[in-house]
């Protein structure tokens, strides 16, 4: 039978070896061996291991042969630096594994430790979805309705103080500007899209909000982002295109960020940041008359009771237009209009963005009304469509999949997620200790 990292993620996830010994000689106690990935970047998610007493939370990659880290350039590539634990079947190098910043991490070899025959092991049921053993005394209940709300609250509060910290630190319209940038990222392209927000400020971004204008930001920020086709090695002669780049050589600008900073692996046509990097220019453009800042504020400040998410929804979805109402990407187009930033993305952004930054500005300004009425909205505001996190959180919970949660639920299950889950703190988690 063919050893495939199809098999060997199916054995790492039956947890068949709990305590392995690594490359190193170092004995591991394998205590979660984390949350299948359906990202470019790892195998495996938030996997917890101890070594020697110290407990570590991280990230697996997955291969058949040891050697297959360095031959697929792994330990050149930023992007496997989280990465603290390596699975394979065979070790085939006395090669350690080093990640791109020059640090080592342990290898494991399974086939050393597993000597059942491999037919049978392909049909063995995985645990690293297991639901959660204290969760079926709170299935459905109010309990558990109100433990998520409280827990959602935390997080947003949370969100709230990190805002809060951030204006301490730089201009209010540049704090809003990079959370909206890092927002349009999704979880793929989070960090580059901040990145790319504290590299070309909002102050240095055209406000006018004419369509030629409008047109320069989109080449300062794909050229900045360094997404332009020449940037990326790529011969594209569409009008667009052409005039993208005259605006971006004519601008002189030196020291960009490199294509190879950003994620299109497993990532949603839809969401490829070239699509998310127009629809942030749409929106400097939109509020050009106030400003991002003053834009956003009074969104919150006059949104109707009763309809607060439509209107906030209205006050940050970008319809597809123009060149980007058919293409995905430069020389990649589709056979059906896409908005630029849809509704259920509008809604995100407000959830984690809009709503605690309008709660940290109003704490700054004296503002109770604002911080009120943020907070209320959050609290009414309807569920979004799951990621991964509360699908995961969901089953962990054994919770229905089609359960109706408001956003605040949601949160919670994400905030519950990072504050126990992640490290396995099963004995402090709020699940666990709460009476039912």
């Amino acid at each position: 039978m063919k050893i495939t990292e199809r098999l060997i993620s199916r054995l790492w996830q039956s947890h068949l070896v709990k305590y392995p010994v690594t490359d190193t000689g170092q004995w591991l106690n394998i205590i979660f061996p984390g949350r299948v990935s359906n990202t470019g970047g790892c195998d495996f998610k938030d996997a917890v291991f101890a070594v020697n007493g110290r407990i570590i939370s991280g990230n697996i990659e997955v291969h058949s042969r040891s050697s297959q880290w360095h031959s697929h350039g792994h330990h050149q590539n930023s992007k496997y630096n989280n990465i603290v634990l390596h699975v394979v079947w065979q070790l085939d190098s006395q090669t350690p594994t080093l990640l791109q910043n020059g640090r080592a991490i342990p290898t494991i070899c399974l086939g050393s430790f597993i000597d059942s025959p491999l037919d049978e092991l392909a049909h063995l049921p995985t645990n690293a979805s297991s639901s959660c053993a204290a969760a079926g005394t709170y299935l459905n209940t109010n309990s558990l309705n109100k433990l998520l709300t409280i827990a959602g609250v935390k997080r947003f509060k949370a969100k709230t103080a990190s805002f809060r910290k951030a204006l301490n630190k730089e201009d209010a319209g540049q704090v809003v500007y990079q959370g909206i940038a890092r927002a349009l990222g999704y979880a793929q392209n989070a960090g580059p899209c901040q990145e790319l927000a504290r590299r070309l400020p909002v102050s240095k971004l055209i406000k006018n909000g004419k369509p030629k204008v409008d047109f320069c930001n989109q080449a300062l920020l794909l050229g900045h982002a360094g997404l332009l086709p020449s940037q990326r090695h790529r011969s594209v002669k569409e009008r667009e295109a052409i005039k993208l780049e005259k605006i971006w050589q004519s601008a002189g600008i030196t020291g960009t960020m490199k294509a190879a900073d950003w994620c299109f692996f497993r990532v949603r046509p839809d969401n490829f940041p070239t699509r998310r990097l127009v629809a942030l220019s749409c929106l400097i453009s939109r509020y050009h008359k106030s400003g991002l800042l003053r834009g956003i504020l009074r969104l919150i400040k006059k949104a109707p009771a009763g309809t607060e998410r439509r209107w906030l929804e209205d006050g940050l979805a970008v319809a597809g237009r123009g060149y980007w109402e058919n293409h995905f990407d430069f020389g990649v187009t589709t056979g059906r209009a896409s908005a630029l930033l849809g509704y259920e993305k509008a809604s995100a952004i407000v959830i984690n963005t809009i709503l605690p930054f309008a709660a940290a500005w109003a704490e700054l300004d004296s503002d109770p009304k604002l911080k009120n009425k943020a907070g209320e909205i959050y609290g009414r505001y309807p569920g979004t469509g799951d990621n991964e996190l509360t699908r995961y959180m969901k089953q962990q919970l054994r919770l229905r999949p089609d359960i109706r949660l408001g956003a605040c639920q949601q949160q919670g299950l994400i905030h519950i997620f990072n504050a126990y889950c992640r490290r396995r703190n099963c004995s402090r988690c709020p699940v666990a200790l709460s009476p039912g």
